[in-house]
C-alpha cells in the first residue's frame, strides 16, 4: 500500500475516533477501518462506554468474512485484555485479517505493545503509524491517557483574557472577553469534559448555564460549584441558572461545614433539589481544593474543566492542581482601575502546546 493512502486512512480513523466525542469516558477514543484493495469497506468507532470498541463495530459494519488480503487500520492499540467486552486482538485474528496498522500505542505501561505481540505471534504483520501521525492519536485522547498513568481524574482549567492579562472589564460583572469563535471553542471543550467547575463568584457573576449548546443540541456535564459559605443562594440573590434550568439535578455545590450550617441556605438547596457535598475547609474558610480529585473518582468522574475566575485559578495553579490549561487570547485591552487581572500564566510555561487562531482570538492549550 503506498504511503499517501496509509496516511489517509489513518487521519479518518482519527475523524471516525472523534465521533465519540465525550461519550466514552472512562475509555478512550478510537476509529477503524476495515480496507479492501485500498478501498475502505467497513469503518467503526467506539461509541460509548460499555458498548463495542471500534474494531468490533467495523467488522459488525461489514457483515461478512473481510476478503484475503484485507487490513485493518485503528487509531490505538487494540486491547488485549478482558473488560466489559472480550479482548480486540482475539475479534482480528478470528476475522483472518493478516495486516494491522495501528496509530499508537496503549498508554497503560502494562499493557503497551501487549496487543501487538499477541497479533504478530499469531502471524499478523502489525505496522505503526508515522511518530507525527502517532503523537495526534495519543493527543486525542490526553484525558484516558492521564487517568491510566497516574490513575486520577485530569484537572483542566481554562481562562480567557485580555492582551493585557485582564479576566473582565470590571471585577465581579460579566465581560465579553472573547468572540463567537473562541466561544464556539469551548462549546466543543466543554462536550468532551464529564464535569465542568466553577467558583461562586462566577456563578453570581455571570449566572452561567455551563452547558455545551452545539447545532446537534445541548449537553450538560455534571455541574459543579465551589461555594464555601452557600453564598449563591443567599435569599437576597436572584435564582441562578444552574438551580432552576433542566439540568438542576446535574448541579453540585461544593461546599464546607461553614457552608453546611447555613440553614436556609440548605434548605433553599434540599427544595430545588440540588446536591451538597462538604469537603474540607481550610482556615481562610475556603475548600480544600486538593480534595477535588477523590471527590471525582468517588463520582466516576475521570477529568474536569475549570472555568474559574481568578480566585479559583489563583488557587488551582498555586496548589499545583492544574494538569491541563486553555488560554484563551483576546486583542481587547481591559485598562480600567476596577479591571480585574487574572493569574500570570507566562510563569507557567505549556508542555506540548498546541496554538490555533479563532477569528480574532488565538487559544493556546497543553499540559502543565
Amino acid at each position: 500500500m503506498q504511503d499517501s493512502s496509509k496516511e489517509f486512512f489513518f487521519e479518518k480513523t482519527l475523524g471516525l475516533a472523534m465521533k465519540g466525542w465525550g461519550d466514552t469516558h472512562p475509555n478512550p477514543m478510537v476509529g477503524a477501518i476495515i480496507v479492501e484493495e485500498e478501498k475502505s469497506v467497513a469503518e467503526g468507532y467506539h461509541r460509548k462506554t460499555g458498548g463495542p470498541h471500534a474494531e468490533v463495530e467495523a467488522f459488525k459494519n461489514l457483515g461478512r468474512k473481510p476478503a484475503p488480503g484485507a487490513s485493518i487500520f485503528i487509531s490505538l492499540e487494540p486491547c488485549s485484555t478482558t473488560g466489559r467486552t472480550p479482548p480486540c486482538v482475539d475479534a482480528i485474528i478470528e476475522s483472518g485479517i493478516k495486516r494491522v496498522y495501528v496509530g499508537t500505542l496503549d498508554p497503560n505501561p502494562a499493557h503497551a505493545g501487549r496487543g501487538l505481540e499477541i497479533l504478530r505471534k499469531a502471524g499478523v504483520t502489525v505496522e505503526m503509524a508515522s511518530d507525527e501521525f502517532g503523537k495526534q492519536a495519543s493527543r486525542l485522547n490526553f484525558i484516558f491517557n492521564l487517568n491510566i498513568t497516574k490513575k486520577r481524574p485530569l484537572l483542566a482549567l481554562k481562562l480567557a483574557e485580555s492582551s493585557n492579562g485582564k479576566l473582565s472589564e470590571v471585577a465581579g460583572e460579566k465581560s465579553r472577553v472573547t468572540e463567537e469563535d473562541a466561544r464556539l471553542d469551548v462549546m466543543h471543550w466543554r462536550r468532551l469534559f464529564p464535569a465542568i467547575c466553577v467558583g461562586s463568584g462566577t456563578v453570581l457573576a455571570d449566572n452561567p448555564s455551563l452547558t455545551s449548546r452545539q447545532t446537534k443540541g445541548t449537553f450538560c456535564p455534571v455541574r459543579l460549584v465551589l461555594d464555601s459559605s452557600l453564598r449563591t443562594l443567599h435569599e437576597t440573590v436572584s435564582p441562578r441558572n444552574l438551580y432552576r434550568d433542566a439540568f438542576t439535578s446535574k448541579t453540585i455545590i461544593l461546599t464546607t461545614a461553614s457552608g453546611m450550617n447555613n440553614l436556609k441556605a440548605v434548605k433553599k438547596a434540599h427544595e430545588s433539589g440540588i446536591n451538597l457535598i462538604e469537603l474540607g475547609q481550610q482556615e481562610n474558610g475556603q475548600i480544600q481544593l486538593n480534595e477535588i480529585p477523590d471527590f471525582l473518582k468517588k463520582l466516576n468522574l475521570n477529568a474536569v474543566y475549570f472555568e474559574g475566575g481568578s480566585r479559583v485559578a489563583n488557587s488551582l495553579l498555586k496548589e499545583g492542581l492544574v494538569d491541563y490549561l486553555f488560554r484563551y487570547q483576546s486583542p481587547k485591552i481591559f485598562s480600567g482601575p476596577n479591571a480585574l487581572p487574572g493569574p500570570d500564566l507566562d510563569s507557567f510555561p505549556l508542555r506540548e502546546p498546541i496554538e490555533a487562531q479563532l477569528g480574532e482570538d488565538r487559544i493556546i492549550h497543553g499540559f502543565l
